[in-house]
């Protein structure tokens, strides 16, 4: 499972670095089941984890991953990582956590899991709340969109 794991950050940061899908891609089963809060991709054959893969590529382009955190147990591994990247020409950056599953040669399973108004409310930079007296963070109009018209999408059953 170490290496395996080791393998996945290897190729995630070539992905990144080159947008080298097929790397990453290779390490999965055909089987394999990828989702995020934004994505999610069945069992499609080598098809789902090359969609999924270039889908993160296409979203965030050249973007760079720290691992601040790898607990690797038999076939499960949990990173914990902090994604920093530019989109429309601003600074970016997100964090959360994964979860890799393997039988052994190939991953079978990868969850990732991160607030995606960490994304939208920085790729907007349209900061704002119905609440003026409230003092905590801000949620624009477009994260309030894209979080609905993604759980309409899932509640369609799945995105892409």
């Amino acid at each position: 499972m170490a290496q395996i794991t080791h393998d996945f950050i290897d190729a995630l940061h070539r992905l990144e670095e080159s947008g080298n899908v097929d790397v990453i891609a290779d390490l999965f089963a055909d089987d394999a089941e990828l989702s995020n809060p934004l994505v999610l991709h069945g069992p499609d054959g080598d098809n789902g984890a090359k969609a999924f893969w270039a889908s993160y590529h296409a979203a965030l382009g050249a973007a760079s991953s720290q691992f601040l955190n790898v607990i690797v147990d038999e076939g499960k591994a949990v990173l914990e990582w902090r994604t920093a990247t530019e989109i429309d020409g601003r600074p970016t950056s997100y964090a959360g956590v994964s979860v890799i599953e393997t039988d052994g040669e190939k991953i079978t399973a990868f969850r990732a899991y991160f607030d995606p108004r960490q994304l939208t409310t920085r790729v907007t930079g349209r900061e704002t709340s119905n609440d003026e007296s409230n003092p905590g963070p801000k949620t624009s109009e477009a994260s309030i969109d894209a979080q609905r018209d993604a759980a309409e999408s899932r509640a369609a059953g799945g995105y892409s």
